[in-house]
């Protein structure tokens, strides 16, 4: 339907606010603008580009120590779970004990495609960051979650743990005579 020339158009007129060529003294750039970045002027960034590279491997060396405890925080949620399910052998608790050996051992598989978006070089060649003591850590942590899935298994019975469970593999005594 169109519009009479007596009604008003609601509208959000900006032109106002823009300059001639550049933008108003009035309007301040948003935080985090830089305008070197944004007229592609990559002379002017090498002066804060050390400190940015300090900045961004402080940061992803933050993040690995923040990858490297996550599994630390799932072990009270499994040995919750353990507890819930009991001690008994019946499906459920052989399916929490089996996720409970079962999620460290694949994610030890995977440490390396876990820690190589964090291990990467900076943006301006610098150097790649050393993650070593993460990458231990990050397989401490789930190896802990391993043993504490053995253990499961050694509460349960599962495991062959007494003489008794070995009688199968005991060579019978044989008898010199009989009296009969």
């Amino acid at each position: 339907m169109p519009l009479n020339k007596n009604e008003s158009k609601t509208y959000a007129d900006f032109t106002a606010l823009m300059g001639k060529g550049k933008q108003s003294k009035s309007v301040r750039d948003p935080h985090g603008f830089d305008a070197a970045i944004a007229s592609g002027n990559v002379a002017s960034l090498s002066t804060t580009q050390g400190r940015n590279d300090e900045a961004d491997l402080a940061l992803r060396a933050k993040k690995a120590w923040e990858v490297a405890m996550s599994p630390g925080k799932t072990l009270p949620m499994q040995a919750f779970m353990a507890w819930m399910s009991g001690t008994g052998v019946s499906i459920f608790s052989i399916l929490i004990t089996g996720m409970i050996l079962m999620t460290p051992a694949k994610t030890i598989a995977s440490v390396q495609q876990t820690f190589a978006p964090l291990e990467r070089a900076g943006k301006s060649g610098g150097s790649k960051l050393d993650l070593t003591m993460q990458k231990a850590v990050f397989v401490a942590i789930n190896i802990a979650g391993i043993l504490f899935g053995v253990y499961r298994l050694s509460i349960m019975g599962l495991l062959p743990t007494t003489s008794s469970d070995w009688l199968g593999f005991i060579p019978s005594k044989q008898y010199v005579e009989f009296s009969g």
